[in-house]
């Protein structure tokens, strides 16, 4: 408790020498701060959450103390309009999602195989997408991209399922964008989101995306079999049934692929900027809550 009002009182002091028209803060436990030492200073405050409502329902003193604490914010911005219901007890909540990282000139072509990408946390599902890969008759590999704590875990799953030379975990991968050119299916099996910044960034280089309608983003993303295939949320089945039928239809995929390559307008930087200072000016004319 001493430490965070050492760290509220430095931060005041911190923005009242910079003396913004708009603070703006981001991540849930600096934005509470945030919030206290702006009032502290009679200054507008606007906070983002990049995570949904719920990420900290485990943590009771946390999630009580933000819904008090967010009601002297001046707006909130959320990323999804699902995740903007949970947050009833606010005036100014505004949605804005994530923008799509500057995309490269394509030079390679589709090849035969399927890509996920993400933390390899629970939360990603790779442990059931394996599972239902393993159902899956195909020449077709299974690249995962990305690192954490169930690497070990995921690799016992592959040889138990004799599949170490069709599931390849990659680790951390820094041309990522190589990998969604060249991937002809990409596979979302979150249990949860935040947004679904890689499912965006898939489909802006072409890939053929199938996703379970998991909270939170994809539902908002994903137009069901006009730019991807939305699945049930959790419902291994109809993944699998999805995963099957763009391996087997060529012309289904490049047409899901063709049409989902447009995320790349409804998630430019540009747009998203524009929703920005939209947000800061209608903060800086109304003022507060």
């Amino acid at each position: 408790m001493l430490n965070t009002i050492k760290r509220v009182l430095i931060l005041k002091q911190i923005l009242k020498n910079i003396s913004a028209d708009v603070n703006i803060s981001f991540m849930t436990q600096m934005n509470i701060l945030s919030i206290i030492a702006s009032r502290l200073n009679l200054q507008k405050i606007i906070v983002s959450e990049d995570i949904e409502y719920f990420f900290y329902s485990d943590k009771k003193a946390l999630m009580i103390i933000r819904k008090l604490v967010y009601k002297l914010a001046d707006m909130l911005i959320v990323k999804t309009m699902s995740d903007k219901k949970n947050y009833y007890f606010l005036k100014k909540v505004k949605v804005i999602n994530n923008p799509l990282p500057e995309i490269p000139l394509n030079n390679f072509k589709k090849e035969h195989f399927i890509l996920a990408v993400g933390r390899l946390e629970n939360q990603k599902g790779f442990d059931t997408l394996i599972k239902i890969y393993s159902k899956i008759e195909t020449s077709w590999k299974l690249y995962i991209a990305g690192e954490g704590s169930e690497r070990k875990k995921l690799e016992s799953l592959i040889k138990k399922l004799k599949l170490e030379k069709k599931v390849i975990l990659l680790g951390n991968v820094k041309n990522i964008e190589e990998w969604y050119f060249k991937a002809s299916i990409f596979v979302l099996s979150s249990r949860k989101e935040g947004f679904g910044n890689v499912l965006i960034e898939a489909m802006a280089c072409g890939c053929a995306c199938v996703a379970f309608d998991c909270p939170y983003g994809p539902s908002e993303i994903i137009e069901n079999y006009k730019n991807g295939i939305l699945v049930e949320n959790q419902n291994e089945e109809k993944l699998k049934e999805s995963i099957e039928l763009l391996i087997k239809d060529e012309n289904l995929r490049k047409k899901l692929a063709k049409e989902a390559v447009k995320v790349k307008e409804k998630y430019s930087i540009e747009k998203i900027a524009r929703e920005w200072e939209n947000a800061i000016e209608e903060v800086l004319k109304k003022g507060g809550n």
